[in-house]
């Protein structure tokens, strides 16, 4: 019984990190883009791979519309950045307390924003996204199996005293 008991641990450690690193990148999507969209705030050109397409959509349409209205659309474009990135901080809290159906969710709205950089033409974006969504489809699978795992290990009986 002792055996089974560490092996339980140590399967639900191992499916945990899995879980974990999938439900991460919920974190590195909102900063790396809200990074990219604050570059772009500054007039930089350059941006990160894993970036949203819509942060970056924002931006291009500040940009274009700033030399007949000056710094205010950018400043809203900014806004409007820092909510979509808030968004996915908000994914990546609830994946974090397990919260599946978040998870899922962010991972639809992430597929989505791949579409904006397919429109846009933009076949790294998309490549991108695309890589993203397989390690946080890994992770969404590693939640399911770990709250399974939970379950199994909730009905178990506790192990016996040792004497």
């Amino acid at each position: 019984m002792f055996e089974e008991t560490n092996y339980s641990h140590a399967q639900h450690a191992e499916v945990y990190e899995r879980y974990k690193s999938g439900a991460n990148w919920f974190y590195w999507i909102a900063g790396l883009s809200l990074i990219t969209s604050i570059v772009t705030f500054f007039g930089g050109g350059w941006r990160f791979l894993i970036s949203l397409g819509t942060t970056q959509f924002f931006d291009g349409v500040a940009e274009g519309m700033s030399t007949e209205f000056g710094g205010a659309p950018q400043v809203i474009a900014l806004v409007l950045d820092i909510f979509v990135t808030a968004l996915f901080v908000l994914f990546g809290v609830l994946a974090g307390k397990k919260i599946l159906s978040a998870y899922m969710i962010g991972m639809i709205v992430f597929a989505l924003d791949g579409l904006v950089s397919l429109l846009f033409q933009d076949l790294i974006g998309v490549l991108a996204h695309g890589v993203v969504l397989f390690f946080m489809a890994r992770g969404y699978m590693a939640g399911r199996e770990l709250m399974a795992l939970e379950r199994e290990m909730a009905q178990a009986p506790p192990p016996a005293p040792a004497i």
